[in-house]
């Protein structure tokens, strides 16, 4: 399954703040700034959002064309299931562990 980008951001920056903690103010090698940091994880996070969202209009699509196919009491039994939302169905699919 795919990590959210928090979830990544967690584990970078448990690696970041070892890295920091052991820095020497002599080496070249100083961790990245915080702005550095963070950027990727930003970009990961815009990405995943627009996925979810190209996701959930493609499956509400095919959704509305299922449902407007059924008869009145095909509906009336859908509409008796437990549902998920667009959303949870898609986090379930992709993050959920």
């Amino acid at each position: 399954m795919k990590q959210t980008a928090v979830e990544q951001l967690g584990i970078a920056f448990r690696q970041w703040q070892k890295e920091w903690d052991n820095f020497d103010v002599t080496s070249k090698n100083k961790p990245k700034s915080y702005d550095e940091f963070i950027k990727p994880f930003l970009e990961m996070e815009k990405q995943q959002i627009i996925e979810s969202g190209n996701s959930c209009a493609f499956k509400q699509h095919i959704h509305s064309e299922r449902i407007n196919k059924m008869s009145i009491d095909e509906l009336e039994q859908y509409s008796l299931e437990p549902s998920y939302t667009f959303g949870e169905e898609y986090y379930n699919e992709t993050f959920n562990k």
